[in-house]
């Protein structure tokens, strides 16, 4: 029985193969070699973007995450603003790539030292191979990274202010690095064709279109301290704690035989959503001044996101404020905090009372 439905199915993908249109240009043999060369180039070509975006994000990233250490809630942690690799520390198919394009090896090597950052302000620059942590050799290989990682947070616990030893072409250099507490939050580049951010309460996520989207620096510094805010306050667990008051009730509905679908939980779980995204606009605008980032035009992000979505100009989503709100809520958000500026307040949110 199974052996003729086989039969039948094949019969049919082949009529309908026979069926189809097809092209009428010849399509050029291309040869082993080339391809696989090209290959190579584009792994080559795409890696190095992908180094220079993760750049980017971490240059933006730094400073937010300075400034918002003390809304953390002890939720920090001590960094140099350092980002170093090893040519294993990639996918096996770019680990060629990664030897080629970006002239790593077994060694551990800086890839970025965060602008402004405590690494780049005592001297450490991109393509440094770093050899000592404190007199301590670093390993080469496989978790060579992994390894200086570890080690840099123990040194660093025991003494803020470490020695680190590279080599910069043939000299060898040691350099003096103070870290300063930064909020404890990864900010994440995914290769993802949505123009989109989120946050999970321990990250931030910037997806690739959402990098290309933002036209400066300072738009993208609002993108994420937009994220870091809802991680700031601790949206996530309200959300899932909320999703719980109403799953509740789709238990109990069960129990009776009710089916509900999840109704009830998707409901509470989407309360107050739009009010946290207001929350996070305003929180995040206070932590992009906090940089002391020139705060004009930084709303008007918001008018360009409406020509991508103008059907949400005057339209709240199931979840996030309409557009035009959301531009004069950071208009609004902007002379509160000039005028503390202008007072000599410290720029802290506003609670409700």
């Amino acid at each position: 029985m199974r052996r003729r439905i086989y039969r039948h199915i094949c019969l049919i993908i082949l009529l309908l193969s026979v069926a189809c249109a097809t092209p009428v240009t010849p399509r050029p043999e291309i040869e082993g070699r080339a391809l696989i060369e090209e290959r190579n180039i584009q792994r080559a070509i795409a890696l190095e973007q992908n180094v220079l975006d993760t750049s980017r994000i971490q240059n933006v990233s730094f400073p937010l995450l300075e400034a918002a250490a003390p809304l953390c809630d002890g939720n920090t942690v001590l960094s140099i603003g350092l980002d170093v690799a090893t040519g294993y520390d990639f996918d096996e198919t770019f680990q060629r790539a990664a030897r080629e394009a970006l002239g790593l090896s077994v060694e551990v090597a800086v890839l970025n030292a965060v602008a402004g950052g405590p690494a780049e302000r005592a001297g450490l620059q991109k393509g440094d191979i770093l050899t000592a942590v404190n007199d301590n050799p670093l390993v080469e290989g496989p978790n060579a990274s992994t390894i200086f990682d570890n080690l840099l947070q123990e040194e660093i616990a025991s003494d803020a202010t470490i020695n680190l030893s590279v080599r910069r072409d043939e000299a060898r250099m040691d350099f003096e690095v103070t870290a300063i507490a930064v909020c404890n939050y990864q900010v994440t580049l995914v290769l993802m064709d949505e123009l989109n951010a989120y946050a999970d309460g321990d990250n931030v996520f910037i997806t690739r279109r959402m990098l290309r989207f933002t036209e400066d620096d300072k738009e993208l510094a609002l993108v994420v301290a937009h994220e870091l805010a809802h991680n700031i306050m601790d949206h996530i667990p309200k959300r899932q704690q909320n999703f719980w008051i109403g799953a509740v009730i789709d238990i109990a509905a069960t129990t009776q035989g009710i089916d509900t679908d999840g109704l009830f939980g998707d409901l509470t779980g989407r309360a107050y959503s739009q009010e946290f995204e207001a929350e996070a606009d305003y929180v995040g605008m206070y932590v992009l001044a906090r940089t002391g980032t020139d705060l004009d035009g930084a709303s008007f992000f918001w008018r360009r996101m409406a020509v991508e979505n103008p059907g949400n100009i005057d339209s709240h989503s199931l979840t996030h404020p309409a557009t035009a709100e959301r531009f004069l809520a950071l208009e609004a958000a902007v002379t509160e905090i000039n005028g503390k500026k202008a007072a000599g307040v410290p720029l802290n949110p506003e609670q409700l009372r």
